[in-house]
């Protein structure tokens, strides 16, 4: 079983608590259970979901908080044995909330974990970064073997809904997918609130919604030509932005526009379509996503 560490206590900020959560996936005859759960603070799982027929776990991740407040460490570490499968996602959005002063970050830190013949996909919803916030947002996937992996991640700087800017504060986003100890992605993002980078056109253009899509697989040049064009078409307008290259192994898909449900709307298409190359089966959409 796979042994996850807690953070030094220098990390953990004093006036706030860390939120801990160690889930560990088995596979057992055909089926793929929660072998192990263990929770510090506001961070729990829903009993498991069977909508797939070989057995694929999957999980919903709650923070009944609802968002990070000055100072709060949340900490999710998943590992999946050999042959597990898992799909975990979150019933809403992430939120940062503003700080005072920026002098304490508010960190999540997500560890995923595949052994040889697993398959782990995170796909949460976005994370909302209030305007005045100090976020860093910490990705890791380390695979072992043939182990897979689809990961999404997106950031909405502000609230555009309710006009409010990202014009103070600062938010770090940091992806990394390692297999066997060699790097496949290692990928840094800093948003500073007001900054050039935000507006200008080398940068983000004004558009406070980014997206990363992440998944092991090789489609040929004419299947990504085919996934260019079916994204124009899910979400048309000239603000929403795709960009689909291929890293070695490693399949990306970004997205740069206004907004959070088309961002949603372009990953989870690429995610149906291209998940029976992953796992070998088709996509069942989480139920909980229609609601």
């Amino acid at each position: 079983m796979t042994q996850f560490q807690s953070p030094p206590s220098d990390l953990i900020p004093r006036r706030h608590w860390l939120a801990q959560l160690d889930l560990q996936l088995e596979l057992r005859g055909k089926k793929t259970v929660l072998s192990h759960v263990r929770h510090q603070g506001p961070l729990r799982v829903q009993q498991p979901f069977y909508p797939e027929e070989n057995g694929c776990c999957h999980i919903y991740l709650l923070h009944p908080p609802g968002g990070m407040v000055l100072g709060d460490l949340l900490q999710i570490n998943i590992a999946a044995a050999p042959g597990a499968t898992g799909l975990v996602t979150t019933p809403s959005a992430g939120k940062l909330y503003r700080t005072q002063g920026f002098a304490e970050v508010q960190r999540q830190e997500v560890h995923l974990i595949g052994a040889s013949g697993s398959c782990l996909e995170w796909l949460p919803q976005e994370t909302i970064v209030f305007n005045g916030a100090n976020g860093r947002l910490h990705t890791r996937v380390d695979l072992q073997g043939d182990g897979q992996a689809c990961v999404w991640d997106m950031v909405c700087l502000g609230r555009p809904a309710s006009g409010e800017v990202f014009r103070e504060g600062r938010c770090e986003q940091i992806l990394e997918i390692y297999r066997d100890d060699r790097p496949l992605l290692i990928e840094r993002n800093r948003f500073d609130g007001d900054d050039e980078r935000l507006y200008a056109r080398w940068g983000l253009n004004g558009a406070p919604v980014a997206g990363t899509f992440l998944a092991t697989v090789k489609p040929n040049r004419d299947r990504v030509d085919a996934l260019v064009e079916a994204l124009d078409t899910l979400t048309p307008a000239a603000e929403n932005e795709w960009g689909l290259t291929q890293k070695g192994e490693l399949f990306i898909a970004r997205y740069l526009g206004h907004s959070t449900r088309m961002c949603r709307r372009g990953f989870e298409y690429l995610w149906r379509e291209l998940r029976p190359e992953i796992t070998s089966t088709p996509a069942v959409t989480p139920r909980i996503w229609n609601t």
